[in-house]
């Protein structure tokens, strides 16, 4: 959604999965509507008390049957371009409600019930046969593409392999029902594959093709075999939960199909998730952090099973993915706080994978009560994806428990929307160790919301010269070997400094050298040759300092 801002797009996103729920070809000004509810419902509720009943009658008398991914209507997009802030939604909210055609008179209970399975809105009525909910929220794993990829390599036709997928996907939800699937999910998986709608017949039986993929000879087999299983395995869990009454029946069944898959795939099996490997090729990318990287992916593994056991109707406690980075500067956190965001919205814990950084400069407001507004605006930015709060330390105004400052109230805003939108935002907290520490202390809800604390350590010696060496090489320029020796005596000594600056005082480094570099060649002009231009000597390395101690922003000696 090009041009719109973080909230718009994320008030889009809800309005067109509204619109799919219900089977329409465009997301309206009703499904906008409905998608500001979902965004805040306790927010809407209050400022609109009983208006919701009428918007839910009428999306129920409203639903279609198209199977497409729909549109925004032009209407909903001229909105959304004028939506920046949280008080442009509401704003929005307001108009659209005026211009609601009066609710149906008809509001008996199958009408309610209806509303109410289709939006995901509200608590869902109990009645004896339940509705069949298709839940854009959690689609499925199987593509068309992952059809094509697979017929690319095997060098089998795209068709045949899409019947082949659509025919064992229908079993697997049969098997699991125990039933003949509701037409829905036949539609749905023809939809999916773009192929003729398979029928169900009982006595058919899953066919071999997960192993026959996995053990083939040809390059990614085992992948695309255990990725086709995954994908069939997710149908069965999907179909399971339609009626949103997962059954210890139901689950024993997957169970079975897992077995049953996992015995096609004998040691051809490579469960790893695709974005794991992006992930950790991009930390491949970064000097040490091994013990950062794998606290981070124990983490996300965490998350992704409790995900699956609620899917699988298992009681889960409420899970949380905000985190706080503790270390100095220059270690990484801000990349990493990158890397984590992008890994949490590749493996669907995240709708985005959208970062925004700020510290308390960003959330702290000049009188009272523009704290809160301001915070709040900082957070909408950052919704579906990472708010990175730098310093965050910083926002500890140490006024004791009398007083309240302007950074207590922007802390106070952070913790209830941390909680508020745990499943669509994720806060890391970050600066040096120790005020880090006192400051999730001094606000109990704030540590109790914050599962992990990871530790970027300081870089070795050597790794600051790998790091060095990296930055020269970005730039083209070439370290002589009595350079590197010389950058890492420099180090040595500066990093018994406190608030070290690590990679940024590397960096910092090798622009005074290039400096350096262009005065010692000037006097040569065009006779340097280019070689002595893109060299870097130990003359050009400023020698360590005696700089001036660092202390957090925030702390006073007694405190630091």
């Amino acid at each position: 959604m090009a041009g719109f801002s973080p909230l718009a797009e994320t008030l889009g996103d809800y309005a067109l999965s509204v619109a799919k729920r219900h089977g329409n070809e465009s997301a309206g000004e009703l499904h906008l509507l409905a998608a500001i509810r979902q965004w805040e419902q306790a927010q809407f509720d209050e400022r609109f008390p009983e208006s919701f009943d009428r918007v839910e009658r009428l999306l129920a008398t409203s639903t279609g049957d198209s199977l497409e991914r729909p549109a925004l209507d032009d209407s909903v997009r001229n909105h959304l371009q004028q939506v920046e802030r949280s008080a442009d939604a509401w704003e929005l909210a307001n108009v659209l409600l005026e211009r609601l055609p009066p609710a149906p008179l008809n509001d008996g209970p199958a009408v309610a019930a209806t509303a109410r399975a289709a939006t995901d809105l509200a608590e869902p009525e109990s009645v004896d046969t339940p509705s069949v909910i298709i839940d854009d929220e959690s689609p499925l794993l199987i593509s068309r593409a992952l059809a094509e990829r697979i017929s690319a390599a095997a060098g089998r036709a795209v068709e045949e392999v899409a019947a082949l997928i659509a025919s064992d996907a229908l079993v697997v939800a049969g098997m699991v029902l125990g039933t003949e699937p509701p037409k829905e999910v036949a539609q749905e998986i023809s939809s999916l594959l773009e192929t003729s709608e398979s029928a169900f017949d009982p006595r058919d039986e899953v066919s071999d093709l997960v192993g026959t993929i996995a053990h083939g000879d040809f390059e990614d087999g085992d992948r695309l075999g255990t990725e086709l299983a995954l994908a069939l395995i997710d149908v069965g869990e999907w179909a399971a939960a339609l009626d949103e009454q997962v059954t210890r029946d139901e689950t024993d069944r997957i169970d079975d199909i897992r077995m049953f898959f996992r015995d096609q795939l004998g040691d051809r099996l490579r469960a790893e998730n695709d974005a794991f490997h992006a992930f950790e090729a991009e930390f491949e990318q970064l000097v040490g952090m091994q013990g950062v990287k794998d606290e981070l992916r124990k983490r996300v593994e965490f998350l992704l099973v409790a995900k699956r056991r609620s899917a699988r109707g298992h009681r889960v406690e409420p899970q949380r993915s905000h985190m706080a980075f503790l270390g100095n500067p220059g270690t990484g956190k801000t990349t990493v706080a990158r890397l984590y965001g992008k890994l949490l919205h590749d493996v669907g814990l995240l709708p985005s994978d959208n970062l925004v950084e700020t510290d308390r400069s960003g959330l702290v407001g000049e009188y009272i009560g523009h704290s809160e507004k301001k915070t709040r605006d900082v957070v909408d930015s950052a919704d579906g994806g990472v708010l990175f709060i730098d310093e965050a330390y910083a926002l500890a105004d140490h006024y004791g428990p009398d007083r309240k400052g302007f950074g207590a109230e922007a802390t106070d805003v952070i913790v209830k929307l941390m909680e508020d939108r745990r499943d669509r935002l994720v806060v890391i907290v970050a600066g040096y160790s120790e005020p880090m520490q006192q400051f999730l202390s001094i606000n109990p809800g704030l540590r109790s919301r914050i599962p992990a604390l990871v530790e970027f350590p300081d870089y070795a010696d050597e790794e600051l010269v790998t790091i060095a060496e990296r930055i020269a090489e970005r730039r083209s320029l070439m370290l002589d070997p009595e350079a590197k020796a010389k950058i890492r005596a420099v180090m040595a000594t500066e990093r018994s400094v406190e608030g070290f600056g690590n990679a940024r005082e590397v960096e910092n480094l090798l622009d005074t050298a290039q400096r350096n570099i262009v005065a010692r060649v000037s006097e040569l002009g065009n006779l340097a040759t280019s070689r002595e231009s893109a060299t870097v000597l130990p003359q050009d390395i400023p020698d360590a300092t005696e700089p001036v101690v660092k202390r957090p922003f925030g702390f006073s000696s007694n405190n630091a």
